[in-house]
């Protein structure tokens, strides 16, 4: 049992699709759905095999990616085979006009005729209120030459066969040998259309080089000639050889500038030494001390002061030795400074020959540089001039060797495309594929159908299952009563005893069993049963739930409906003896207007006289009285109340109950309705109990997945005396 239930969780929650729900829907238009796959399919087939087969022949043409030269001239035609836009190219080709004129020229005017159309003599344009323009010149007056190949090349297909070279060139036609002819033909008319280009273009290629040629040996003459002219004007002979000695000019000098401008340098830091503005005593400068002579004449000085210094020590400075010792000082210090005058000259003199050389080094440098300017600027005009003379001669060259390949190539006739497979005259028609497309036609009016199945599902605004109260009203289901017998719907009002509606009898116990129960602690007293509009058996409902309720206790079963009152004609009660308007109207006392049914153990409080305002006679005042002594008298009280939609009657009623039924009749009463009603009631805190599907089709039910009615209301008191038979022997047995 719990392998089952698991089963049916996973059936309907797999991936959130309710296959139950699914399949139910399926079923209930099972009829329809068939219906419209059977015609459909029966119309397809009659169509199908009512068509003309049409057959197709297939040629294979091989398209090379290099052409077989005998000599290199593909340059010629301007044609790269090896780039993908070529085939894309050659496949444009095979569906042009041109080709397709070829052939039907080929094969007659009658080959390629179009199918035969029945044509309208009636012209929908004439009923426009104005006339479409017409081009200059009038209408174009169709050409049957172009109408011919217009129709045959609808029956041509070119497919290129993917990263190969080749390509499948298919024709159809009624006619499977004229479909074989055609397919051959158009490759062949392709291959020769490729000769007559290969030879056009030879020929226009020849014409044009020749031209050519001449032009560029025209311009080869020309730039030679300039070339020649400027050589001798500047007397040029070797471009490279006259910008060499300007280049070793430049670098001897540039070599000696740097030398002069050293030796400057040192001259400078001497001279400023000697003759600058911070400069010392002569005989402080390092190039005056460093001086050999100066050097050799300080030495001389220096003896002759310790000569003297010697001799002063024994003679006096006017002996004879001593004064001759003064003289040679006097004249050893006058060489000296004499000495120092000549290298400190000397080194003003150096000065300004290093000043002299680096001038001069530096205009010569220049004079080079601007030789060497001049001398490259000749040369590159020399080279320019020689760069003309060589691309003129290159050119020529080219074009002239191309041009004697095109002259020797001219009647050769060599192609990149062969037949590799000729098309065969076929056996079978390619279509119409009469099983394929009825067993389409088959799938797609099934699915169609159960689209439709489930639009009209979707469409459905009506109550046909528990599911749907729940789901689209949002309360819960107080119970299913099905749909009565045509044999007993006369005696509907006690349809709770009749023997052969069990089921009915069995919905209307569930309904006061789910009512007792659903506050066992303060069990409703006064249950009102209502709907949203008339005729959907309220009256029916509240009259057998109130007998159900007779059987264990004291109920009293108040019709309230003072506008159309339906109990007191459906229980044969008489109608002019006062009842509930007269009770509240206070026109009679409460035991005058209860009517007793012994029979049924149940107390009735009928609409008497039919009052002009009802809504008047529900004032709270008066009925709220009445209920108060009602309650203290009955076990239940049920009321059976007017509906809501059309009348306000049942919105104050429903403030004197503990609980309210909602009857809604089963596949009738649109869901807007029914929201309508119970919003009148839950905008005045109405108690609402939970809705009631009256009057069910218990077969249609079942195929809205609902619980089996039939199959469970079979059991039979004959299947209950057998159960306690074997039920007894099981005890006996034990």
């Amino acid at each position: 049992m719990d392998k089952s239930a698991n089963s049916d969780d996973e059936w309907e929650d797999n991936e959130g699709l309710d296959l139950h729900h699914v399949w139910a829907v399926i079923y209930r238009r099972k009829w329809s759905i068939l219906t419209l796959a059977s015609v459909v399919t029966l119309l397809t087939a009659l169509a199908v095999y009512a068509m003309t087969p049409i057959y197709q022949a297939t040629a294979i043409v091989h398209i090379q990616s290099e052409q077989a030269n005998v000599v290199s001239i593909e340059e010629v035609y301007g044609i790269d085979s090896r780039s993908a836009d070529y085939y894309n190219t050659q496949a444009e080709i095979l569906k042009s006009r041109t080709i397709a004129a070829k052939v039907v020229d080929a094969h007659g005017a009658g080959a390629a005729q179009p199918s035969p159309s029945v044509k309208l003599s009636f012209d929908w344009r004439s009923l426009l209120p104005f006339k479409s323009p017409e081009p200059p010149g009038g209408p174009v007056k169709s050409d049957p030459r172009e109408r011919q190949i217009t129709a045959y090349l609808s029956g041509l297909t070119i497919e290129p066969i993917q990263r190969t070279q080749l390509v499948r060139l298919r024709y159809e036609s009624p006619d499977p040998r004229l479909a074989a002819t055609y397919a051959n033909a158009h490759a062949d008319a392709y291959i020769e259309s490729i000769l007559d280009a290969r030879l056009s273009v030879t020929q226009s290629a020849s014409s044009w080089m020749a031209k050519r040629v001449e032009e560029l040996r025209s311009n080869l003459q020309d730039s030679e000639a300039r070339l020649q002219a400027y050589r001798e004007q500047e007397r040029l002979m070797d471009a490279e050889g006259i910008q060499a000695l300007p280049t070793l000019q430049i670098n001897d000098l540039s070599a000696r500038l740097v030398d002069a401008r050293r030796r400057l340098s040192s001259a400078r830091i001497a001279y400023l030494q000697v003759y600058g503005e911070g400069s010392g005593l002569i005989e402080s400068v390092p190039a005056v001390i460093g001086n050999p002579a100066v050097q050799q004449f300080r030495q001389v000085q220096a003896q002759a002061e310790q000569k003297v210094a010697e001799l002063a020590k024994r003679y006096g400075p006017k002996h004879p030795k001593m004064i001759a010792a003064q003289s040679e000082l006097a004249e050893a210090t006058e060489n000296l400074e004499a000495q120092q005058r000549v290298v400190s000259g000397g080194i003003r003199a150096e000065y300004l020959a290093a000043q002299s050389e680096v001038r001069a080094l530096e205009e010569e440098l220049d004079a080079a540089k601007q030789q060497y300017q001049e001398v490259s600027r000749k040369g590159a005009n020399l080279a320019e001039l020689q760069r003309e003379v060589d691309t003129n001669r290159q050119l020529y060259e080219l074009f002239y060797s191309r041009m004697r390949e095109t002259a020797q190539t001219g009647d050769l006739k060599s192609v990149n495309a062969r037949v590799v497979q000729a098309a065969i005259v076929p056996r079978v028609p390619i279509k119409p594929r009469k099983k394929n497309i009825v067993m389409m036609a088959l799938a797609f009016s099934l699915a169609a159908g159960i689209g439709a199945a489930f639009l009209l599902e979707q469409l459905t605004n009506t109550i046909r299952s528990a599911s749907d109260i729940e789901e689209k009203i949002g309360l819960h289901l107080l119970g299913s009563v099905p749909m009565l017998g045509k044999r007993v719907r006369d005696r509907a009002a006690t349809a709770l005893f009749v023997q052969q509606e069990k089921e009915f009898g069995e919905a209307i116990r569930s309904i006061r069993t789910g009512l007792t129960l659903s506050d066992l602690d303060d069990p409703p007293k006064v249950i009102l049963v209502t709907s949203s509009i008339v005729e959907e058996g309220k009256s029916t409902v509240a009259i057998n739930l109130a007998l159900a309720f007779a059987k264990v206790e004291r109920v009293l079963l108040v019709d309230a409906d003072m506008r159309r009152p339906s109990i007191a004609r459906e229980l044969n009660l008489d109608r002019n003896t006062p009842g509930l308007p007269e009770l509240l109207a206070s026109k009679a006392h409460l035991n005058k207007t209860i009517t007793f049914r012994d029979d049924y153990n149940l107390e009735i409080l009928k609409t008497g006289t039919i009052p002009p305002d009802p809504l008047e006679l529900l004032s709270p005042g008066s009925f709220s009285r009445i209920m108060k002594t009602l309650r203290s008298t009955y076990d239940r009280i049920i009321i059976d109340s007017p509906p809501v939609l059309p009348v306000s009657d049942p919105v104050i009623l429903s403030t004197h109950a503990d609980s309210i039924v909602y009857v809604v009749k089963y596949d009738s009463t649109s869901i807007k309705q029914i929201k309508a009603g119970l919003q009148q009631l839950q905008r005045h805190h109405a108690p609402l109990a939970g809705i009631v599907l009256n009057k069910v089709d218990v077969r249609k039910a079942e195929k809205y997945g609902d619980l089996s009615y039939g199959d469970y209301y079979e059991y039979t008191e004959a299947d209950a005396r057998k159960e306690r038979r074997t039920r007894h022997a099981t005890a006996a047995s034990l």
